[in-house]
This record gives structure tokens, sequence and C-alpha cells, in this order.
């Protein structure tokens, strides 16, 4: 989620690797031209998803929540040097935001590593081919639909056995901490809840191990085992 850049991240930027023009052209063209420009990942968490990407050296990369392609152009951008198999498939339900991100995905270069898929995400994963399974997978969509989509990637092995899966908003702007507690549970939005949900159930889940950092708008790291 894009929100106005702190005195840290504007630090972290000035001595962060700049991203390359073609990332740079969308995001700018996505903050100005996107009613929902506020769901995009900022600059430096999609640097971020770049080099989680080349650090993890992930060939199969699949995303929930295209937007107009940003993020995906970021993991593209990673998988350059993986070899003719690697690619990054996204999953957008969004119409007219699937046209732009084609519209960008295409005029960038890129357009080799990256699979656009549109419909409803559940649908979707519920027919992905899973006999290669993803070795980084990237929830960003509908917070209502999380514990959907992390059920139905692990119940369907679309997780590699080595793989990661990312998902973003977690601490959804510092209310999803407020649900726990029964006197500000009240005040919180709606998603906040369904995100609280979705943490307790990931927390609670034997499946798998995780990690939550509190950076960008809260980001947990989820593999497959038993710590």
């Amino acid at each position: 989620m894009r929100d106005l850049k702190s005195q840290d991240e504007l630090y972290s930027l000035a001595y962060t690797t700049k991203q390359s023009p073609t990332l740079e052209s969308v995001y700018e063209k996505t903050v100005s031209s996107c009613s929902k420009s506020f769901q995009m990942v900022s600059t430096l968490q999609g640097l971020f998803m770049k080099i989680l990407v080349e650090m993890t050296k992930a060939k199969r990369v699949l995303e929930i929540g295209t937007l107009t392609g940003y993020s995906a152009l970021c993991m593209a951008e990673g998988l350059k040097q993986r070899g003719s198999e690697a690619k990054v498939v996204t999953l957008e339900n969004d119409e007219e935001l699937f046209k732009t991100a084609k519209e960008n995905i295409e005029s960038s270069g890129l357009g080799h590593l990256i699979e656009q898929k549109l419909g409803n995400a559940i649908d979707t994963l519920s027919t992905l081919d899973n006999s290669i399974p993803y070795d980084l997978i990237f929830i960003d969509a509908d917070k209502n639909n999380y514990i959907n989509y992390y059920n139905t990637i692990l119940e369907r092995n679309l997780l590699s056995d080595d793989g990661i899966i990312a998902v973003d908003n977690v601490l959804f702007g510092g209310f999803a901490s407020k649900v726990a507690k029964p006197e500000d549970s009240r005040k919180v939005p709606p998603l906040a809840k369904h995100i609280h949900a979705f943490n307790e159930h990931v927390a609670n889940d034997p499946r798998t191990t995780q990690v939550i950092l509190p950076c960008f708008d809260g980001l947990t790291l989820i593999r497959k085992g038993c710590p």
C-alpha cells in the first residue's frame, strides 16, 4: 500500500539502488492516472520484491493482484537472468486494470517474462497447472479473501517445497493490532478484521512457519514446514 513517504523512507531511497526507467515510468503513470494508485506497492517495496526474487533464485513467480503491473514488472526484472523458464504469472479481476497492466507490460520490454490472467483469483488458482509449483507467491489483493488464497495455494500444492509466500498489508495501517484489543476493536475498518483473522489463521497453522516484518504496511513471509 503506497503511502506518504516518511523521513526514514526518503533516507532509505536515497541510499538504495535506483529503479530502472521502465519501473519509474509505470510508477509515475499509475500515481498520476489511476484512482487506485494508493493500492500500489511503494518504490522501496517494489525494489525489495525485485531483490527478493534475485536472492531466492526464484524462476516461477505467482502474483495475486496485478493492479497496473508495477509490482509484476519489479519481480520480472529480478527474473531477467533466470533463463527461458522464468515467468511471473499475475492475476487480476478488474478488466480495466487488466488492460492498463497489459499496456504497461507490453511497452516495458519484459512482456516475455509475464503472463496475465483475468478473472476471479480463487477460480484461477483452482485451475492453475500445479505440476511445476511456484518459488515465490505474492498476495496483494482483496483482504477478505487472504485466507482463501492462502488455503488454496497450500491445498493445491502451488508453492514449491523451498518457496516463499509474501503477503502484503498485514498490519493494515496499524489497525490490525487494534482488532485484538476489545477496547479498540470498534474503531477499526472492517478489512482490518479480515487481516487480523488471516494473521491468526497463519500463526496457528501447523503446515507453515512465518514471520511478520513491520516494514511497508506489514509484510509476512511464509514457508512450508514446522518450526
